[in-house]
Protein backbone atom coordinates (compact mmCIF):
# COMPACT_ATOMS: atom_id res chain seq x y z
CA UNK A 1 0.00 0.00 0.00
CA UNK A 2 2.66 2.73 0.80
CA UNK A 3 6.30 3.12 -0.47
CA UNK A 4 9.20 4.75 0.58
CA UNK A 5 8.98 7.66 -1.06
CA UNK A 6 10.45 10.95 -0.58
CA UNK A 7 8.14 13.11 2.55
CA UNK A 8 6.07 16.08 0.62
CA UNK A 9 6.49 18.27 3.65
CA UNK A 10 7.15 17.87 7.67
CA UNK A 11 4.12 17.61 9.89
CA UNK A 12 2.07 21.08 11.40
CA UNK A 13 2.00 20.57 15.34
CA UNK A 14 0.00 22.27 17.62
CA UNK A 15 -0.47 22.47 21.44
CA UNK A 16 -4.04 22.93 22.70
CA UNK A 17 -5.12 24.68 25.91
CA UNK A 18 -4.09 21.88 28.64
CA UNK A 19 -0.01 21.62 26.54
CA UNK A 20 -0.68 18.71 24.96
CA UNK A 21 0.89 18.06 21.64
CA UNK A 22 -1.65 17.40 18.72
CA UNK A 23 -0.42 16.34 14.68
CA UNK A 24 -2.46 18.69 12.41
CA UNK A 25 -2.67 16.43 9.32
CA UNK A 26 -4.46 17.49 5.88
CA UNK A 27 -7.96 16.87 5.72
CA UNK A 28 -8.36 16.69 1.68
CA UNK A 29 -6.39 13.90 -0.28
CA UNK A 30 -3.22 13.84 -1.99
CA UNK A 31 -5.06 14.44 -5.58
CA UNK A 32 -7.42 17.32 -3.94
CA UNK A 33 -10.60 14.76 -5.03
CA UNK A 34 -11.72 13.87 -1.31
CA UNK A 35 -12.52 15.32 2.37
CA UNK A 36 -10.40 12.34 4.16
CA UNK A 37 -12.96 12.66 7.22
CA UNK A 38 -15.89 11.40 4.53
CA UNK A 39 -14.52 8.94 2.42
CA UNK A 40 -12.35 7.32 5.52
CA UNK A 41 -8.23 7.59 5.76
CA UNK A 42 -5.42 5.09 6.95
CA UNK A 43 -2.49 6.62 8.61
CA UNK A 44 0.27 4.80 9.53
CA UNK A 45 3.41 6.24 11.58
CA UNK A 46 6.93 4.95 10.64
CA UNK A 47 9.23 5.72 13.61
CA UNK A 48 12.65 3.90 11.87
CA UNK A 49 12.09 6.27 9.22
CA UNK A 50 10.20 9.10 10.86
CA UNK A 51 7.62 9.79 8.49
CA UNK A 52 3.79 9.77 8.16
CA UNK A 53 1.76 8.44 5.29
CA UNK A 54 -1.38 9.34 5.08
CA UNK A 55 -4.04 7.49 2.61
CA UNK A 56 -7.07 8.34 1.11
CA UNK A 57 -9.20 4.95 1.25
CA UNK A 58 -11.32 6.01 -2.19
CA UNK A 59 -8.09 7.05 -3.98
CA UNK A 60 -6.44 4.10 -2.95
CA UNK A 61 -9.18 1.81 -4.90
CA UNK A 62 -8.12 3.54 -8.08
CA UNK A 63 -5.19 1.86 -10.37
CA UNK A 64 -2.70 4.21 -11.05
CA UNK A 65 -3.42 7.33 -8.49
CA UNK A 66 -0.76 8.64 -6.05
CA UNK A 67 -2.92 8.02 -2.71
CA UNK A 68 -1.05 9.14 0.07
CA UNK A 69 0.82 12.00 1.68
CA UNK A 70 4.20 11.41 3.44
CA UNK A 71 4.59 14.08 6.09
CA UNK A 72 8.15 14.05 8.11
CA UNK A 73 7.71 14.14 11.61
CA UNK A 74 9.49 16.19 14.27
CA UNK A 75 10.74 15.20 18.26
CA UNK A 76 8.11 12.58 19.94
CA UNK A 77 5.34 11.15 18.21
CA UNK A 78 1.88 12.76 19.59
CA UNK A 79 -1.03 11.27 20.87
CA UNK A 80 -3.17 13.01 19.42
CA UNK A 81 -3.76 13.93 15.58
CA UNK A 82 -6.95 15.84 14.20
CA UNK A 83 -7.72 16.77 9.87
CA UNK A 84 -7.23 20.44 9.38
CA UNK A 85 -6.26 21.66 6.02
CA UNK A 86 -5.84 25.49 6.99
CA UNK A 87 -2.39 25.05 8.51
CA UNK A 88 -1.50 22.47 5.30
CA UNK A 89 -2.08 24.69 2.78
CA UNK A 90 1.29 26.04 2.25
CA UNK A 91 2.14 21.87 1.08
CA UNK A 92 2.76 21.73 -2.73
CA UNK A 93 2.04 17.90 -3.00
CA UNK A 94 4.88 15.96 -4.59
CA UNK A 95 3.09 13.51 -6.84
CA UNK A 96 4.45 10.24 -7.89
CA UNK A 97 3.82 7.91 -11.33
CA UNK A 98 2.33 4.72 -8.58
CA UNK A 99 3.48 3.02 -11.91
CA UNK A 100 7.01 2.83 -11.27
CA UNK A 101 8.26 5.74 -13.65
CA UNK A 102 9.00 8.44 -11.73
CA UNK A 103 7.11 11.89 -10.46
CA UNK A 104 4.44 13.44 -13.02
CA UNK A 105 5.57 15.80 -15.02
CA UNK A 106 4.87 19.46 -13.53
CA UNK A 107 3.36 22.83 -15.41
CA UNK A 108 6.65 23.95 -15.44
CA UNK A 109 8.04 20.89 -17.03
CA UNK A 110 5.40 20.92 -19.82
CA UNK A 111 6.22 24.61 -20.59
CA UNK A 112 10.14 23.88 -21.06
CA UNK A 113 9.70 21.36 -23.42
CA UNK A 114 7.56 23.29 -25.75
CA UNK A 115 8.84 24.12 -28.96
CA UNK A 116 8.99 27.61 -29.57
CA UNK A 117 6.35 28.68 -32.30
CA UNK A 118 7.06 30.86 -35.43
CA UNK A 119 4.79 33.93 -36.35
CA UNK A 120 1.64 32.17 -38.44
CA UNK A 121 2.42 28.28 -37.49
CA UNK A 122 -0.07 26.45 -35.91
Amino acid sequence: MFDDRSPDSTVHYRHTNAGVRVAVLPATCKVGAHSLHTVGYKARVDRVAGVVRISCDSCAEVPDVDHFWVLRTAGAIPDLAELDDEPCGHIVPLMIDPRGRGRFPSSADRTAEAQPRRSGSP
